[in-house]
């Protein structure tokens, strides 16, 4: 058998160190690449949003169903991206800051349970307080997208 060459403990610790600083290049990259992941993901969500929502110049009486509840989705969206990654809206929200006072009382309520249907989305009833959609920016993100859950039977889908 062939004999293994002698290391020094000098050059052993050299190779460890090379190692541990291209591990540390490593986790760096890793890290940049996450932000830059992170912030794509975000225009993407605002592109997929201002897609979705190319009928915002609508009147309210032009809109479906589906490109109501994408309003809604968006403005509680955008309500949370631009605080602290989570917002609330009250039907009063939907009825005045989405629609300029159009939809009724129960329909701002059909709104938010049909918008509730989507991740990152939720539809709460607690104690003592109005019945609320709830967002969740970060997790509304890794959903597929804004539009409602539901399409119509004349689209063929459920």
């Amino acid at each position: 058998m062939g004999e293994t060459p002698e290391v020094s403990p000098e050059d052993a610790l050299q190779v460890a160190q090379r190692a541990m600083n291209r591990c540390s290049d490593l986790e760096d990259e890793v890290e940049k690449l996450r932000e830059e992941n992170s912030n794509l993901v975000d225009r993407v969500t605002t592109l997929e949003l201002r897609y979705q929502d190319l009928e915002g110049t609508k009147p309210y009486d032009d809109l479906d169903r589906d490109g109501r509840v994408g309003r809604v989705r968006e403005h509680a969206f955008q309500r949370a991206t631009n605080g602290h990654g989570k917002a609330t809206l009250d039907y009063n929200d939907v009825m005045w800051s989405v629609f300029d006072g159009e939809p009724s009382a129960d329909y701002c309520y059909k709104l938010m349970r049909l918008a509730a249907e989507a991740p990152g989305f939720e539809y709460r009833d607690p104690a003592g307080k109005g019945k609320q959609l709830a967002v969740d920016a970060d997790e509304a993100r890794t959903g597929a997208a804004f539009s409602s859950a539901k399409k119509t039977d004349s689209e063929g889908v459920i």
